[in-house]
């Protein structure tokens, strides 16, 4: 009796274990657009971004849609969330992992240096992602609200 006893607390505490950290790791799904005036862009040339995610982990998709230099254009890009590298659409490798609440992304060229991280993480509401951009010495961040 006290085995069946021991059990149960043991799994008691793993499924609340589970879903603790299911809860600190946010779903990014939905349509995004880049607040431009809340944003610290740098010398980045983009003025308008919509991004529509669809993040089911341990795939998270987007398509990002705007303007930059009087220009559209459109990026499809799919990752992998648990550090299994994939490929962006520029040919970098990308390796995604969690730390805590925040999705972080770093791609690297052939020759394994370093080319961007990206740190994405949503406020408390769910109403914004942060993302933050680290590329050669510049850092941008852009705050992205929920559509």
């Amino acid at each position: 009796m006290k085995n069946v006893a021991k059990l149960c607390l043991h799994l008691s505490l793993l499924i609340a274990a589970a879903a603790f950290a299911a809860e600190t790791q946010p779903n990014f799904t939905g349509t995004w657009k880049l607040n431009v005036a809340k944003s610290e862009m740098g010398t980045s040339a983009v003025t308008e971004l919509v991004a529509d995610v669809d993040h089911e982990d341990p795939v998270f998709k987007y398509t990002a849609k705007g303007m930059a230099s009087g220009q559209a254009f459109e990026v499809t890009e799919t990752i992998n969330t648990d550090g299994n590298p994939s490929q962006d659409s520029q040919g970098a490798t990308v390796k995604a992992h969690w730390e805590g609440a925040t999705l972080v992304a770093e791609a690297t060229g052939a020759d394994g240096s370093t080319l961007y991280v990206a740190r994405l993480s949503m406020s408390a509401d769910g109403k914004t992602i942060t993302r933050v951009l680290t590329q050669d010495s510049r850092i941008q961040h852009e705050i992205f609200e929920k559509q």
